[in-house]
């Protein structure tokens, strides 16, 4: 074996073992993910779209359990019942039955953008929301599948992942066997692992056999969607980091688009060849029977420090490109964003790591940014528009 493959396993084998030792503090090999969130009653009233003073009505007429209390008497509650609530006063925040769920992939080919720490984060803002979420991980690398607190080298059966249902052998009856459970009850994942790699090799051997072929093969992410797509709100993928034909099956299967861009010239730049990139292989999508058209294209600004002049020019040189298709909120860059990662978790599910001034201004800035896509989102559901489904908080229960 040469010198250069005997480096790269003994470098290989070296992460490898930082990774167990790091896994092993951030993860309790007994059991998984725990969340241990609780909300006041005025937070969950928010969350819920009612006022204090209506749960409390609602409370006092018998149409709700009264909240928990801790010792010193402060109410609170959990996320299960913020979902009894819910269930309780008919609020439903999400699509109608009969209604397909809005598929987004956040998507740029540029590393280091935030495409798994944004899809982390939106989906954990989706859940507390009460839209019930599926996460699918189409990176080989698997960065949102360990967010999720799975771990994919313990995925021993292949039909447990993505890549067995993208392989060309697969035959889809059962896509749904993939979904795993998440640590929040209203999110759902289809974990990704090393292995989906192979069913990128598997999907480029189609080529040879043309026709029909090629055509199943880019959309096979697409037919597995179809199965499930009434069963949730909102389909979230994160896609790989080149378009490959793992990544057009992401683009076939996708309704809307939302593309992190940090406000640094190299990001910019690359974007445009993205953009160009993308355009081009969805024209390879509909000459090959498979047509595509997005209910939204979203920018948004991801990792901002706004006191950064350089930074500062490219917002205000993005603001005047992308226009209406930016995000009118940033992505500020965060510590609290930056330690909650680290940790496997996203700021939704984690206490503050400074004070408790930053952690809320991060949450806040956070809660802007993807109530602008859901604001997109919910424009796809003809539903929305039905009374209560966009109810102000102020809303009587």
């Amino acid at each position: 074996m040469s010198y250069t493959v005997n480096t790269l396993r003994a470098i290989t084998r070296s992460c490898g073992e930082m990774r167990d030792r790091v896994k092993s503090i951030v993860f309790k090999p007994e059991d998984r993910k725990v969340l241990d969130l609780t909300f006041g009653p005025g937070v969950a009233a928010e969350l819920v779209g009612r006022t204090p003073e209506a749960l409390a009505k609602a409370e006092k007429d018998g149409r709700l359990e009264p909240p928990k209390q801790q010792a010193n008497g402060r109410r609170y509650y959990d996320l299960e019942d913020l979902t009894r609530i819910r269930d309780a006063l008919g609020i439903h925040p999400g699509k109608a039955e009969d209604e397909d769920a809005v598929v987004i992939a956040v998507q740029n080919f540029k590393g280091g953008v935030g495409k798994s720490t944004i899809t982390k984060h939106f989906a954990d803002y989706l859940a507390l929301h009460g839209y019930k979420v599926l996460v699918i991980d189409c990176d080989p690398q698997a960065s949102t599948t360990t967010m999720f607190d799975i771990q994919p080298e313990t995925l021993i059966d292949d039909e447990q992942t993505l890549g067995h249902f993208l392989s060309p052998r697969s035959t889809f009856d059962d896509f749904a066997a993939a979904i795993h459970d998440t640590a929040w009850p209203t999110i759902k994942i289809i974990p990704s692992s090393l292995g989906l790699q192979d069913a990128e090799w598997d999907l480029t051997s189609t080529l040879r056999e043309g026709g029909q072929a090629v055509r199943e093969g880019l959309q096979r992410l697409r037919i597995g969607i179809s199965t499930i797509i009434k069963d949730f709100d909102v389909i979230l993928l994160d896609p790989p980091p080149a378009m490959g034909f793992l990544g057009l099956n992401v683009m076939a299967s996708a309704t809307g688009l939302l593309i992190p861009v940090p406000a640094r010239q190299l990001d910019y730049l690359s974007t445009i060849h993205f953009m160009d990139t993308i355009a081009e292989n969805i024209e390879v999508l509909e000459a090959n029977g498979t047509p595509v058209d997005y209910g939204f294209i979203r920018v948004v600004c991801s990792a901002y420090t706004p006191s950064k002049p350089g930074e500062h020019d490219m917002w205000k040189m993005m603001q005047a490109t992308y226009a209406n298709f930016l995000l009118s909120q940033p992505i500020l860059a965060s510590e609290e964003i930056k330690n909650a990662t680290q940790a496997f978790r996203s700021v939704y599910e984690s206490k503050p790591s400074a004070s408790h001034a930053t952690y809320n201004r991060c949450r806040e800035n956070l809660d802007l940014v993807f109530g602008e896509v859901v604001q997109q989102m919910r424009q796809q559901w003809p539903s929305a528009s039905i009374v209560g489904h966009d109810a102000p908080a102020s809303a009587a229960a």
